[in-house]
């Protein structure tokens, strides 16, 4: 609950910056997804639960921003937040590669989802262009924040919820 409260105006700010001052940075028509990397950062370091809520809030502050139907980012990010979930945290923190991997497949299923909806909804979309302009830039940019991402949530989660200490 307490992870969740803190998530909304972290994911307020989040999307706000995301959709304004990060979208000016780009490599070539991809840029980073904030929100994204803090729903899977939130979600390697363990909170699951929390990061699935994390992925609505946050994809429909997203959907406010955008000028896609609304609900739709919200829907592919707890997709994403759904996919990470499985093995709970435990597994991703085993190796330093790990994160880098559920970047690449949350990072990717997040753009597919993205460009599937534009599909559906009838925008003519190149697709070779929206893959190599958009998704693999997009995929290399989270994955090079990532690191720094999980490393600001499992500070956090430290903080704001320490283990347990038995005597």
């Amino acid at each position: 609950m307490l992870g969740t409260l803190i998530g909304i105006p972290v994911l307020a700010l989040l999307a706000v910056l995301q959709s304004s001052l990060l979208s000016h940075i780009r490599l070539l028509d991809g840029r980073p997804d904030a929100v994204l990397l803090a729903v899977v950062g939130w979600s390697v370091v363990g909170r699951t639960n929390e990061a699935i809520g994390w992925g609505f809030i946050g994809g429909s502050f997203l959907d406010l921003f955008s000028g896609v139907p609304f609900g739709s980012t919200a829907i592919a990010l707890v997709l994403v937040a759904y996919l990470v979930s499985f093995p709970e945290g435990r597994f991703w923190e085993s190796h330093v590669v790990m994160p880098l991997g559920v970047m690449l497949v949350a990072s990717t299923v997040f753009h597919v989802l993205g460009i599937g909806t534009l599909v559906l909804v009838g925008h003519p979309i190149d697709l070779e262009v929206a893959l190599t302009r958009v998704l693999l830039p997009s995929t290399f940019m989270n994955l090079v924040l990532i690191l720094p991402t999980i490393q600001v949530a499992n500070s956090v989660t430290q903080r704001l919820f320490p283990p347990e200490v038995k005597i």
